[in-house]
């Protein structure tokens, strides 16, 4: 870590910082599961785990359901896993290593490995695993003998086994038109393949004929076309279309996106809408496609359309009738739904949602042809659902305040077992986590604030606080192990500060899913007038008058969007915030939006002088708190020249500034090296500038 050459004198009192049961890293080396998915006619599912920085593909079988390695990696190579598949039979498996290329052909390579390495679509077959093909996206056949995928902006295909003849149309590329080819879809039978081809300010559904090799357009029109699901007999495509760009327009994450639900004859072309969406009801499903996976638009066994839409101003799981009608709302309530996993015969859906427990994650039965959802036994925090073949059973990841994520099984109403890890390490400290309490505090102009406080132990008098908020800024923060890894390590660094002493308080500000579109998309928010930031004010305040907390010694941290929040209260509230960590944040709105072709918050020329004084950078004269900056220089979320900008502003006027650069690392950083030295730095950073009286420092 590199300093500045002036120190800050310590004065340390025995009982300041209480000695922890365990070490950091014990919270971070428990194997993480992700990307769960399942055979559609088989009973087998997959998993990818991330165990201290080694990602390995897992598969478990009825009846047992015993994990088993495909892969065997043992390296912290920052080499992620991403988008596995089954194919209907459950014997073939696919997956990618590695990251997407940037614009330079670089794809993201944090050990700095001279030769660079590649972004691949892998397979495994008999339990084998092998690389196939450079590219990313793959979509098996339904017969698992071909895998389409996308490299060089195109579809490209490539036979599954091993010295296997490729059939006549598999070539690559499949094709070469204009525009960026993407989303490959097979028909159920596997002889025509549905595709997006985007042309920028439009985009069209085509469907290419395997046996002819002609391409058919459905209902092309001068609006952008996406999300293409067949019927289950193969006459139609269902797709999301929204309208095509105006000169100039920039995405506005903050915008409604109404969208329409077209139809079309997969032969002839000829479509036509069965539904449109409110003007405000937003599109926001079809465009985040982070966090648990979902598919915004789907076509059911049993002929019903599946979409989610913000028609009561929460995000809601409706069916519809491929002939059109009323939508049903399958989810009502003031609560928001996540994710969904649909059973073989098209009847039901088991939703990830809040409807319980506004502050977790829980899941319901609900039938597609509408009633009452059935609440299912299980955790805190439940998300991802998939049904395991044709039957009833189902599986998901769960977690809790004390118990990491697990992949668990479930069957009816039973009792879900978790199968991975099967048991925690030696090493895990699991009686010595704290149980977060969900606490609510007002915001100056009134709006309720929701938030999780971490209370130490065993710890007496007045403590050092620090505030966490996370990044999107579209994430909710929640009352256990996160379902998203970069959130599941804030959650195990917020842990280990109590067991360090401190009082934490993580704040779901507005902006934030979980409560509403109303409360996602208000008003002068971030750029707009950083309306957000009065809520880590309020955060302040409801720390500031406990009992148990010492008001000159709050600091606070986050990362992205929380870097840019940690960085917003040292720059207007130094008298405030003692000390802060910054990991990757915007600091100079108006910069970002420019770098980034309006920064997802559709600035322009008209905006950047309002963005650049809703930003730190537009404050930082006030800045007098000391600061850790923390940013890997491949960041393809935030520009690095972000931290590089605020660290020359913060050296000219002499503010006390650390560094920790992580060179060739990604935003949401690949190594488990890398996370391991931000927070044992994060840790050592606001113990030394927080636990000492402030006239010390």
């Amino acid at each position: 870590m590199k300093a500045r050459t002036f120190a800050i004198a310590v004065c340390w009192v025995a009982s300041t910082v209480p000695t922890p049961a365990y070490e950091l890293p014990s919270l971070l080396d428990v194997p993480y599961p992700t990307e769960l998915t399942a055979a559609a006619a088989a009973d087998r599912i997959a998993w990818i785990s991330n165990e201290r920085g080694a990602r390995n593909v897992w598969i478990a079988s009825a009846p047992s359901f015993t994990p088993q390695a495909l892969t065997h990696s043992t390296a912290d190579d920052g080499q992620e896993l991403s988008s596995l598949q089954l194919s209907r039979d459950g014997s073939v498996a696919t997956w990618v290593r590695g990251g997407n290329p940037d614009a330079a052909g670089f794809s993201q390579n944090p050990q700095s490995v001279p030769g660079g390495v590649e972004q691949e679509i892998w397979v495994a077959t008999d339990g084998t695993a092998r690389k196939l093909a450079a590219g990313r996206s793959p979509v098996l056949s339904p017969d698992g003998r071909v895998v389409a995928f996308i490299r060089d902006g195109t579809v490209q295909c490539q036979v599954v086994a091993s010295g296997a003849t490729a059939p006549q149309w598999c070539t690559t590329p499949l094709l070469k038109l204009r525009g960026s080819n993407q989303r490959p879809v097979f028909s159920p039978d596997g002889s025509r393949i549905a595709f997006v081809s985007d042309r920028g300010d439009h985009s069209f559904i085509g469907i290419f004929n395997t046996a002819t090799r002609a391409v058919t357009w459905l209902a092309p029109e001068a609006d952008r076309d996406d999300l293409p699901a067949w019927s289950p007999d193969g006459r139609s495509v269902a797709f999301i279309r929204i309208a095509g760009a105006r000169f100039g327009e920039l995405l506005n994450i903050t915008g409604a996106w109404p969208f329409e639900i077209w139809v079309a004859d997969a032969q002839t072309g000829a479509g036509h809408r069965v539904w449109r969406s409110g003007d405000t009801a937003g599109g926001f499903a079809q465009i985040d496609l982070e966090g648990p996976a979902r598919a915004p638009l789907s076509w059911t066994a049993g002929n019903q359309l599946l979409f989610y839409s913000e028609e009561s101003g929460w995000l809601h799981l409706y069916a519809l009738s491929p002939e059109g009608g009323q939508p049903r709302d399958l989810t009502p309530g003031q609560c928001e739904v996540e994710s969904h996993g649909l059973s073989a015969d098209g009847r039901s859906v088991i939703v990830s949602g809040n409807c319980a427990e506004i502050d977790g994650r829980q899941l319901f039965r609900v039938s597609v042809a509408g009633g009452k959802p059935e609440r299912l036994a299980g955790a805190t925090i439940d998300v991802g659902p998939v049904f395991i073949g044709t039957s009833q059973r189902y599986a998901y990841r769960s977690a809790d305040a004390i118990q990491p994520t697990a992949v668990a099984i479930a069957s009816g109403s039973g009792a879900p077992k978790r199968i991975f890890p099967a048991a925690l390490p030696a090493t895990f400290p699991a009686r010595d986590l704290v149980n977060p309490e969900v606490v609510t505090f007002k915001a100056a102009d009134g709006l309720t604030i929701h938030g999780q406080l971490f209370r130490p132990a065993h710890a007496a008098g007045k403590r050092p606080a620090a505030i966490f908020v996370h990044g999107g800024p579209v994430r909710q923060m929640l009352p256990g192990w996160h379902y998203m890894d970069y959130y599941r390590n804030s959650y195990g660094m917020n842990q280990y500060l109590a067991s360090r002493g401190f009082v934490v308080l993580s704040i779901n500000y507005r902006d934030g899913i979980g409560y509403g579109q109303a409360f996602r998309r208000a008003a002068n928010q971030g750029p707009r007038g950083a309306s957000e930031y009065q809520d880590v004010v309020a955060g302040h305040d409801f720390l500031a008058h406990r009992a148990d907390v010492d008001p000159a010694h709050i600091g606070i941290w986050g990362g992205s969007y929380g870097g840019l929040l940690t960085a917003q209260a040292l720059a207007r509230n130094s008298d405030l915030f003692a000390a802060g960590v910054d990991f990757h944040g915007v600091h100079d709105w108006a910069q970002f939006g420019k770098d980034y072709h309006g920064g997802g918050w559709a600035l322009d020329e008209s905006t950047f002088n309002q963005a650049h004084e809703s930003s730190p950078d537009a404050a930082v004269e006030q800045w007098r708190s000391p600061v850790l900056l923390i940013h890997g220089d491949d960041d393809r979320s935030v520009p690095f020249n972000q931290t590089v900008d605020l660290l020359q502003r913060l050296r000219a006027q002499h503010v006390h500034v650390e560094t920790l650069i992580l060179p060739d690392e990604e935003h949401d950083f690949l190594r488990y090296e890398s996370w391991r030295r931000a927070y044992a730095a994060t840790a050592e950073f606001l113990e030394r500038t927080l636990a000492a009286p402030k006239a010390d420092r």
